[in-house]
């Protein structure tokens, strides 16, 4: 069995990499830090499976274009679209060179792998990576979350059209809140709201995946915001939203 995880040098993706090790699956880890790569390949060095590292930053649709060729004659069974950043401050302010990378990163890059694995995987899960903030737009993470809402929607059509068409192949989307990990430092925020940690965070993930859930939302709370979101002006989210963020 072969996983293989984009952002698998840190947070979410490294975790998930630890969990999956522990169940004999083979690895191919891609991020930009070969380093920190090559420190998770030593901590699994005792367990009897194939850690594979790719120094790739996928932002490059190159790189991608490179890594569906590999995985072509290394077929997974589990793929995982981790690899994304948010960044923080109102957008009509913030780098809009910066703001684009995002997007395609957050977008681009995790469509095409998505639609190209498709085409060759004979069976197996892919999981793309969303956020609570698909649920809402985020003032002060407008962008972010804009992407965020693309992956979900996204994934959640795909994964339906691919059960109608009968295919073998599905989408699993994740959807945390806050979750403690390096996006905050990242995006160039200090959170008040307390996060969950990673490991509370992949445990959702793997029960998911073991239960073949379409839609995975870590933690009650998360659960119980997203069905008070559904009932509650869209302007009144909006001004509770910016409030929370603008504690950042």
């Amino acid at each position: 069995m072969l996983a293989v995880i984009t952002g698998a040098s840190s947070g979410i993706g490294k975790e998930i990499a630890y969990r999956l090790a522990e169940k004999n699956y083979n690895l191919i880890l891609i991020a930009r830090r070969l380093d920190r790569l090559e420190a998770i390949k030593k901590d699994l060095s005792k367990l009897p499976i194939n850690v594979e590292l790719l120094a790739y930053d996928i932002s490059d649709l190159d790189k991608c274009k490179l890594l569906i060729d590999h995985l072509k004659t290394n077929k997974p069974d589990i793929f995982i679209n981790n690899a994304g950043y948010g960044i923080y401050g109102d957008s009509f302010k913030t780098d809009t060179t910066k703001e684009i990378e995002m997007i395609g990163l957050n977008i681009t890059s995790l469509h095409y792998l998505t639609k190209e694995l498709i085409q060759f995987m004979d069976s197996g899960t892919i999981i793309n990576i969303s956020s609570m903030a698909a649920f809402l737009p985020t003032p002060l993470l407008a962008s972010y979350a804009a992407t965020k809402a693309y992956v979900y929607s996204y994934s959640q059509a795909l994964n339906y059209e691919l059960k109608k068409g009968k295919k073998n192949v599905r989408i699993m989307t994740v959807c945390p809140g806050p979750v403690k990990t390096e996006f905050n430092k990242v995006a160039n925020a200090d959170p008040k709201m307390k996060g969950i940690t990673v490991e509370q965070c992949v445990d959702s993930i793997m029960d998911g995946l073991k239960r073949k859930k379409a839609l995975v939302i870590p933690s009650f709370k998360m659960k119980f915001l997203r069905f008070v979101m559904r009932i509650v002006p869209t302007s009144l989210i909006l001004k509770v939203s910016y409030q929370v963020q603008n504690k950042k």
